[in-house]
């Protein structure tokens, strides 16, 4: 208990030290759970510390009546053989004495009558279901009910309405109490008043009654014009189904906000599966230019040029191209060179233009001929990969092909099967 005690305040001490601890997110689920498991820890050992101090005393306390049977762990130790040895003791629990029961006898009739009639204002109006318990005196006292009109009221004091005849009934009650091994019977009587009906409930139960009334063999049901010298007219339920819907717009919202955000990753995707593609002729054309003889601004506006034109022509779009083209146009509004590259990397968010962008800006302080070797070796290098990308997607295709292959197989052989079938059988 003292070891339990002693770690539950250094935790919580040291709990509230280490808040403002940069760590401290990382370290507070673990600290909360031990110091919990800690604090459980003091209570068993403070609780099991009074029994161990009652059995040291030599006298240990019965529980009360209901409670159950005491089981408790100890240990005896005999002096002259000096051996300790565990001993289980099982101890009843307390019995009442013969006036302890009949108080509580009397208790329980009186506690009996005081909550039996519940909301009901008295024995002689009882217009709702009376309380029937099955024990008082919290729990002490048992207690079995019977009741006169057993077709009117159940053994749990539960009503039926529906087989009252009458708008008063008499109803008596026999309650049996018992406490340990004394028992006492209380007769009495109380009075089932119906319900009084609601205007409405009187209105709908004459329509039900006019309905009833008529013949049962005629094929329509005339449903009635008036009702207590009151016109009446009809109208059908709308079929209105507010909760059906919403939860269909719930769920469709949900989907549309997931396929927007999956069509936004496969976007996402594809664009850095086009710029992957793409590099190995973007780095062949820039080491073309560059080995021309022209600088690596002039190379890459000349890269931008030859792509505007060929979309003056109808080509298809290329999101590398469209990137130079914005850094091209960013160099021109005054943007310096270094920044506009680092920019253009950024956009691209891809390793191999990260490379392409750092090779360019030491190209403008080293020199163009280390740029140059530089430039072929990464062209080397990426068009083996891209070799090996071209391989890695056809057969990805192939395997995308081989479900419309198989299903194409079973329509061929039920084309070829089912007529065979049909011509042996209708033979």
């Amino acid at each position: 208990m003292i070891l339990c005690g002693i770690l539950c305040v250094i935790l919580f001490a040291g709990m509230i030290l280490l808040r403002r601890q940069v760590f401290w997110e990382r370290v507070r689920s673990p600290c909360y759970i031990f110091w919990a498991f800690s604090f459980m820890g003091f209570l068993a050992a403070a609780s099991g510390n009074g029994e161990a101090d009652a059995i040291a005393s030599g006298q240990v306390a019965r529980n009360d009546p209901g409670d159950g049977m005491l089981e408790t762990e100890a240990y005896v130790y005999l002096h002259e053989e000096e051996t300790e040895y565990p001993v289980t003791i099982a101890i009843p629990e307390r019995k009442f004495q013969k006036e302890e029961e009949q108080k509580l006898l009397a208790e329980a009739e009186e506690e009996m009558k005081a909550s039996f009639c519940g909301e009901n204002p008295s024995l002689d109006r009882i217009s709702s279901n009376p309380r029937v318990l099955e024990s008082y005196r919290d729990g002490k006292v048992s207690a079995e009910w019977m009741f006169s009109e057993t077709d009117i009221i159940s053994m749990e004091g539960e009503i039926f309405w529906e087989e009252m005849t009458k708008e008063r009934q008499k109803v008596k009650a026999f309650v049996e109490f018992k406490c340990g091994g004394s028992e006492a019977f209380h007769e009495f009587s109380f009075w089932i008043v119906s319900k009084e009906k609601s205007k409405r409930e009187k209105t709908v139960s004459k329509i039900k009654e006019q309905i009833a009334m008529q013949d049962e063999t005629e094929k329509v049901v005339r449903l009635p014009d008036s009702v207590a010298g009151q016109k009446i007219t009809w109208r059908g339920a709308e079929a209105t189904q507010e909760l059906e819907i919403l939860g269909l717009g719930a769920i469709a919202s949900f989907a549309a906000f997931y396929t927007a955000k999956e069509q936004k990753e496969k976007q996402k995707q594809k664009r850095k599966r086009n710029l992957l593609l793409s590099y190995p002729e973007f780095v062949s054309k820039l080491s073309l230019l560059l080995g021309a003889g022209m600088t690596i601004s002039g190379a890459l506006r000349k890269m931008n040029q030859m792509y505007q034109k060929k979309q003056e022509t109808g080509g298809r779009k290329e999101e590398v191209y469209e990137e130079l083209h914005r850094m091209v146009c960013e160099m021109d509004n005054g943007m310096g060179e270094f920044r506009a590259y680092q920019d253009f990397s950024e956009r691209c968010d891809l390793q191999p233009y990260r490379k392409l962008v750092s090779l360019l800006t030491a190209g403008q302080k080293a020199g163009s001929r280390k740029l140059m070797e530089k430039l072929n070796e990464e062209a080397d290098r990426v068009f083996l990969e891209r070799k090996n990308a071209a391989r890695r997607l056809g057969e990805e295709a192939g395997t995308k092909m081989l479900f419309p292959m198989m299903l194409l197989l079973v329509i061929v052989m039920a084309i070829v099967i089912v007529p065979a079938f049909l011509s042996i059988y209708g033979t």
